[in-house]
């Protein structure tokens, strides 16, 4: 079982209020089960996020977040991601349906509730003390 690749289109809110689309690559890897990684690519200067599965998960059934990352879905379909770092924060919209489909895609690679079976922890383990 390899990784998984999916390109989903996100809108971001600019502050006059005009939404530009962005292209990130949505990825998940089944020897990282609890992370989704997004790409956006050499547009965006190399810029990326790393998300939990979880948490994505859950905020297709309400909202969800803790400092600076937070997700809720929202009336027309959307979901609502909000991140946030030191230079301030970005507030973009992708749609449910597609981040539903890709999340399904997931759980058949790894199940909800499996995610620890599949972490080499000897290797994570040998690789901090080798540092």
């Amino acid at each position: 079982m390899g990784p998984v690749t999916e390109r989903i289109t996100l809108y971001l809110l600019a502050p006059d209020g005009a939404a530009v689309h962005l292209d990130a690559d949505w990825r998940y890897r089944p020897d990282d089960p609890y992370a989704v990684s997004l790409d956006f690519g050499p547009r965006a200067a190399g810029a990326g996020w790393v998300l939990s599965r979880e948490m994505l998960l859950a905020a297709l059934h309400g909202p969800v977040g803790e400092g600076d990352i937070h997700f809720a879905p929202v009336d027309d379909g959307l979901l609502c991601l909000v991140l946030g770092g030191a230079g301030g924060s970005v507030v973009l919209t992708v749609d449910c349906a597609a981040i539903a489909g890709f999340l399904a895609v997931t759980l058949e690679l790894v199940p909800l509730g499996s995610e620890f079976e599949r972490i080499d922890w000897d290797g994570g383990l040998a690789a901090l003390l080798s540092a």
